[in-house]
């Protein structure tokens, strides 16, 4: 699923949510964020209840959601997600970086997934790959035949 971008908003900024918990995190996704869709307006939730609520009040089009927060940790916290906010593009970057961890959440319906460790390095092509309808898959994942949810998100 594409980044859908009103028809004729050639001065449209991009609305990206960041959930997680680790303030200087934040600000470096952010500057990444911004760097790579320059006028994108980043509002940023320390914990998944934050950022539900932030979604559910403005037109969101993309999250980055960190697995690990206060009170959920894992799959179930993009499944948490999703399921209060389905229409909306989740890339998780997030400290788990095991296979296991990784396909579930594609097959949960996450747009992409980038390990914190190699974020620096790769938020900036995982997101431009996301916001072309692309599914990003970290090369150290190395899952054959993944592809995004039936749903298209």
């Amino acid at each position: 699923m594409a980044i859908d971008v009103p028809h004729g908003a050639s001065n449209y900024a991009m609305e990206v949510l960041l959930i997680d918990d680790q303030a200087v995190t934040v600000q470096v996704y952010a500057a990444i964020v911004r760097r790579t869709f320059p006028g994108a307006r980043v509002a940023i939730a320390l914990d998944l209840s934050e950022g539900q609520q932030i979604a559910s009040h403005r037109k969101i089009d993309l999250v980055l959601l960190d697995l690990q927060l206060h009170n959920t940790v894992g799959v179930q916290t993009l499944n948490k997600f999703r399921r209060a906010c389905p229409s909306i593009p989740v890339l998780v970057v997030t400290g788990l970086d095991d296979k296991e961890t990784i396909h579930a959440c594609l097959k949960a319906g996450a747009v992409g997934y980038v390990p914190k460790t190699s974020a620096v390095q790769t938020l900036r092509t995982a997101l431009e790959m996301v916001s072309a309808g692309k599914l990003y898959i970290p090369p150290e994942a190395k899952l054959p035949d993944l592809k995004p949810a039936a749903n298209g998100n």
